[in-house]
């Protein structure tokens, strides 16, 4: 595509232009026409434009564009003689001299006109019917970029920064074409509509999208377009309730005007929701970048797209519309319901924006998109019926076509494809090659223990659960992290399709992870970051997610995983509660998600419990008990020096040794611990040999693990240590596991702590 910020750029591309022998005849049969328009208006005096018939042609009939026309009525206003008389005399005030003065004064009609219309009940505002007008009452001074979207896009395109409001970007675009094409004959109507015709002739040849997601396409009519829908099967599945829904829209597109990081975005969210959780901030980010395509990340900033400026700009839901209705599943169905069939039910209603997808088995995301379509204004509900408002009028009168429902899956005796979603869309998993050298990268793991985690949590099409037990330290959290962050090596952040919940003592119910009715608050529901993360993967079923239990039997598994258990294996949705379809925006139900994969790691010892058999039958086990102090990377990067290390490293690794009979061996967070304190503690100002700081180091980090009753493996284990603390002049750990064996052989049991 031509460069048209450039002056030579532009003249380019107008040449191509007027150099299309095929689209000719076209543009200078509009130009013909609109130049008709232009002198019935400049040959029209007060007394003259002050009739209905000059308002009726003016306002109904113009060829400035056939975008906007009969959309909205507003012959309430034509057929007043005081409104006619009053615009009459204002279009025939002389505009000031210069430019940003004559910019200024339009503006200002224009806004007395809103003003106006508004008096005599026109709704929604008329800004499309608007701009017509004011291009015959001022020519060659607007372009016939009737619609704000391309007046925008047409704007940024020739290299426009910033402008407070489109009659300045018309300006600018003029301005842009005066210095590349030079300035028509003022007094020659053609020409004055040959030119400002030029920008829409740009826009559909050279400017405009060719990619399949635009939403708009030139229409038969010269100047005008329409929208250009989606396929069901390529539109999003709804748009998420956010609290607030468009007011809280408009507040985060201002805080957002002059860009802000992701940080200052989750700051700002969470101090206009104090009650939202984390991974509620997060999904309201993702709606407004994904779903409503309002804002962007750009370098390491949100900005806001095209599209978000505009909505900021006019305070109003109309820039949504091109979006919502060619690329959201349901918007255009709900709307064409209620244009055909007038005022119906609420329950009728909504069943008839369900019915555009099978899968939709609950009213959830219906109720979700008949939120958004109230807080836009483009429905009221009125005693249980649904009709539309002005706004829905007008966005109704955009829908051309049919809207298509998603075809139900075809029944068959083929089992689906592993890791296949509820929705038909399988999870897109990446090759087990790309996974294992991602995983590598950050762990000395085995490719059989990757390759073993990922088939065991894929294998079935459904229940994606893997445990990890053993030895505290030996990375297994680390591991369930960098393999679910494998799985989505494009992803923005990883709290989009990672959540890591650390269990707490004390879960005794499935709340702790699926969240309950406020008992206090009877209005307001207590979610959950495991909540809102397994509502988003539902949402995106092609995507995975994994989410991780640390430590999951610091509770009993089986009492607070009931539900999900239950679920993952018989794919019955979860009930969430019983407070209607959707409660302080939570769902009633949670279809289990197939795209979710849920690792739990587990360290047995006595402040843990148990995993029955109900969590062992539903998961894939793996255990990590060895540990080859040899493949710890870091040796060499504490900064000892080379004899402090070799000492060091003698020390634990003999001492792994001889306590790994008896499980009491420990992992390479220990060595790093050790590693670390050493270090600090033996260098400048540390104030401790090497012997006193490893001394130290061993018997804060290693004897607390010796615990046991009697028998011939916890007695060899000891005597081991003894031999090697010994061996290393560690006096002061050789004390207490010498003390330790008086206990064993006293009472039959030994325990650091006692």
């Amino acid at each position: 595509m031509l460069d048209v910020t450039s002056d030579e750029g532009l003249k380019a591309a107008v040449e191509e232009v007027r150099s299309n022998e095929a689209y000719a005849e076209k543009r200078l049969a509009w130009a013909r026409e609109l130049a008709d328009d232009i002198e019935f208006v400049r040959n029209a005096d007060v007394e003259a434009r002050s009739t209905y018939d000059f308002h009726h042609r003016l306002w109904e009939e113009n060829k400035v564009s056939a975008v906007g026309r009969g959309t909205v009525p507003v012959d309430s206003a034509l057929q007043d003689e005081g409104f006619r008389r009053w615009l009459a005399a204002r279009s025939l005030e002389a505009l000031p001299e210069s430019s940003n003065a004559r910019i200024e004064a339009i503006r200002k009609v224009y806004e007395e006109i809103i003003e106006q219309l508004e008096s005599f009940g026109v709704s929604p505002k008329p800004h499309l019917k608007i701009y017509r007008v004011l291009a015959l009452l001022y020519p060659g001074e607007l372009t016939t970029l009737s619609a704000r979207h391309i007046v925008r896009n047409v704007f940024s395109a020739l290299g426009g920064k910033r402008a407070p409001y489109p009659i300045a970007r018309h300006a600018f675009i003029l301005e842009r074409l005066r210095a590349a094409v030079g300035q028509p004959n003022s007094d020659d109507a053609f020409e004055i509509a040959e030119w400002i015709g030029l920008p829409w002739h740009l826009w559909v040849l050279v400017l405009a999208p060719r990619d399949d997601d635009a939403t708009v396409e030139p229409a038969p009519d010269p100047g005008g377009e329409k929208l250009k829908p989606l396929p069901a099967a390529r539109r999003r599945r709804g748009i998420t309730a956010l609290k607030g829904g468009f007011s809280m829209l408009l507040g985060t597109l201002e805080f957002l005007r002059d860009g802000a990081s992701r940080d200052e975005l989750i700051d700002y969210l969470r101090s206009e929701n104090p009650d939202y959780k984390e991974s509620s901030i997060r999904t309201a980010i993702s709606a407004l970048q994904a779903e409503l395509a309002v804002i962007r990340s750009k370098d390491g900033q949100y900005e806001l797209t095209e599209r978000g400026g505009e909505v900021l700009e006019t305070g109003e839901s109309e820039p949504l519309s091109d979006w919502l209705l060619t690329h959201i599943l349901g918007i255009d169905a709900g709307l064409v319901a209620l244009r055909e069939g007038g005022e119906l039910s609420h329950n009728e209603w909504i069943a008839r924006i369900q019915a555009m997808n099978p899968g939709w088995t609950t009213t959830r995301a219906p109720a979700s998109l008949s939120f958004w379509m109230r807080s836009l204004k483009l429905v009221e509900l009125d005693e249980g019926s649904v009709k539309l408002t002005d706004d829905g009028q007008s966005w109704a009168g955009r829908i051309h076509w049919t809207p298509e429902p998603l075809e139900a899956d075809e029944p068959g005796d083929v089992a689906p494809p592993p890791g296949s979603s509820p929705k038909g869309e399988s999870v897109q998993l990446p090759a087990l090659s790309k996974i294992v050298e991602q995983v590598k990268e950050h762990g000395h793991f085995e490719q059989a223990a990757i390759a073993q985690l990922h088939a065991g949590l894929w294998a079935h099409d459904r229940r994606h659960f893997a445990i990890l037990t053993g030895l505290s330290g030996t990375g297994k959290t680390l591991l369930a992290r960098k393999y679910a962050e494998a799985l989505a090596p494009e992803a923005a952040t990883d709290s989009d399709h990672l959540l890591v919940v650390a269990v707490a003592p004390g879960w005794y119910d499935p709340g702790a992870l699926l969240g309950y009715v406020n008992p206090l608050r009877g209005d307001s529901y207590i979610s959950t970051p495991f909540l809102q993360f397994a509502l988003r993967a539902e949402r995106y079923p092609a995507q995975p997610h994994v989410a991780i239990l640390d430590e999951m039997n610091l509770s009993h598994p089986e009492q607070y995983l009931a539900p999900l258990l239950s679920a993952m294996e018989t794919g019955e949705p979860i009930s969430l509660h019983t407070e209607g379809d959707t409660f302080d925006g939570v769902p009633s139900s949670l279809r289990y998600p197939s795209n979710l994969a849920i690792i739990g790691t587990v360290n047995m010892d006595e402040t843990t419990h148990g995993l029955s058999d109900k969590v062992l039958d539903r998961a894939f086990t793996m255990e990590f008990w060895e540990v080859d102090l040899s493949l710890y990377p870091r040796w060499e990067k504490k900064g000892l020096a080379s004899e402090a290390l070799a000492k060091v490293r003698e020390t634990l690794t003999r001492l792994a040794q001889g306590l790994a009979p008896a499980r009491l061996h420990f992992g390479w967070r220990v060595v790093d611990d050790v590693l670390d304190f050493v270090a600090l503690s033996t260098g400048d100002g540390g104030g401790l040999t090497l012997d006193d700081a490893l001394d130290r180091a061993v018997y804060a980090k290693v004897l607390p693990k010796l615990r046991g009753d009697d028998s011939p493996r916890f007695r060899d284990s000891l005597e081991q240590a003894q031999q090697v603390l010994k061996d290393q002049g560690l006096f002061l750990c050789l004390g207490k596991v010498k003390e330790l064996r008086l206990d064993l052989d006293a009472t039959g049991s030994a325990r650091f702590w006692r």
